[in-house]
């Protein structure tokens, strides 16, 4: 009977891995689109989902530890084919991850390069700066 809920475990557990990889593609298209409300809620969705896989994680550790026949659970061959899932899925994972942390670096990126070219524009143009060049060129034509 413990195989049984073990495999249950699992299968909620890949499910929950599915989740979590939708929510990182859904956290991609709002770093793709600059919406900054689409990542907060990206962020506060894979929050909600990881502490839901951390309950699945310890529930299952409760049901391995009152397992007698540890072996028979790691030889059956459901497990195995989850296990297996599980592994994609994680790739699957990994890899959005990287993904959309690349993305994340060139948006901050862009970002900061905007907000120094603003600066630097404000700062190049700006009353003072033009004040003082007249003044220089109204000056020599003085002298």
């Amino acid at each position: 009977m413990v195989v049984g809920a073990i495999i249950e475990m699992t299968k909620r557990e890949e499910k929950t891995l599915k989740e979590f990889l939708t929510a990182l593609q859904m956290e991609r298209d709002a770093i793709i689109s600059f919406s900054l409300d689409g990542i907060i809620a990206g962020n506060n969705k894979k929050e909600e989902i990881l502490r839901k896989l951390e309950y699945l994680k310890a529930e299952k550790e409760k049901l391995l530890e009152g397992a007698e026949d540890r072996e028979a659970i790691v030889s059956d061959m459901t497990m195995q084919s989850l296990n297996g899932k599980l592994a994609v899925v994680m790739k699957e994972i990994k890899t959005a991850m990287d993904k959309n942390m690349k993305l994340l670096s060139f948006s901050i990126d862009h970002v900061r390069s905007s907000i120094e070219n603003v600066i630097g524009h404000i700062g190049g143009t700006g009353y003072g700066k033009k004040r003082e060049d007249l003044s220089s060129v109204l000056l020599s034509k003085v002298i």
